[in-house]
């Protein structure tokens, strides 16, 4: 028989203990590294909750993976999948702090910056049917094409002020931006630079944004049924690719 010591799935370390039973008599264990300490089961009844399903639900949509295929890829409940999307929320930036901070140099309570160019955009999709239509306003350095903020919402300009309150910290001196009449009504003419000719960069990146979250497309058959579901996912991949976070 060959033996195969226990890992805590934390850490990863070896020295491990019994800590009792299970309140359906599985053996449960506790990790003894004092940096760690935590308890777990060898076996589990359930999948949905094994301590590594966390993170296998995190990387599984971060890679362009819907609720439906990670619950039958890991053989759990759909709702499990999406509470577990939920705990991620209260980690999620709208605002790419670490660009911030290499930029001013300073920590992120003084609020200045270099001057900065800054590329806006708008990206259309919708939730259920397309008469629910819901907008990604995105912003990133024009010249280096770090990402720098992001929101929700209509195509209305009240929610271009959520943006450019993100970007309050960026000191942002220029912007280049469509020919959306929000821009116009909110960005001075002298910091307003209109037209497709300076929006290349964040263009493209959107394409890529629709490429990995194929929820975000124009035309397919991949949709979101819920607001709230959507936006946790969308800022789960910008996060993850754009703002190089790995919350796991």
């Amino acid at each position: 028989m060959v033996h195969i010591p226990l890992k805590c799935p934390h850490c990863e370390s070896q020295d491990v203990g019994k800590f009792g039973a299970s309140a359906v008599g599985k053996q449960r264990c506790i990790c003894r590294n004092k940096d760690c300490k935590k308890t777990f089961q060898a076996d589990y009844s359930r999948r949905g909750y094994r301590p590594q399903t966390r993170s296998d639900i995190y990387f599984l949509t971060v890679n362009g993976n819907g609720i439906r295929a990670i619950s039958r890829i890991l053989g759990i409940s759909r709702g499990k999948v999406s509470s577990t999307l939920r705990g991620f929320e209260p980690e999620l930036w709208l605002a790419n702090h670490a660009c911030l901070e290499s930029f001013a140099g300073k920590p992120l309570e003084i609020e200045t910056a270099s001057g900065t160019e800054a590329e806006m955009d708008e990206m259309r999709s919708f939730v259920r049917d397309k008469s629910r239509q819901r907008w990604l306003w995105r912003a990133i350095d024009h010249k280096t094409g770090a990402p720098l903020a992001f929101c929700f919402g209509s195509r209305k300009s009240d929610n271009l002020d959520r943006l450019l309150e993100l970007l309050k910290p960026f000191n942002v001196t220029k912007a280049h931006a469509d020919r959306n009449p929000a821009y116009a009504s909110r960005i001075p003419a002298e910091e307003l630079e209109a037209g497709k000719l300076g929006t290349q960069r964040i263009e493209r990146l959107h394409l890529s944004l629709r490429a990995w979250r194929s929820r975000l497309a124009h035309k397919g058959i991949r949709f979101s049924k819920r607001r709230d579901m959507r936006e946790i996912v969308v800022a789960l991949v910008i996060n993850f690719w754009f703002f190089c976070r790995v919350l796991v």
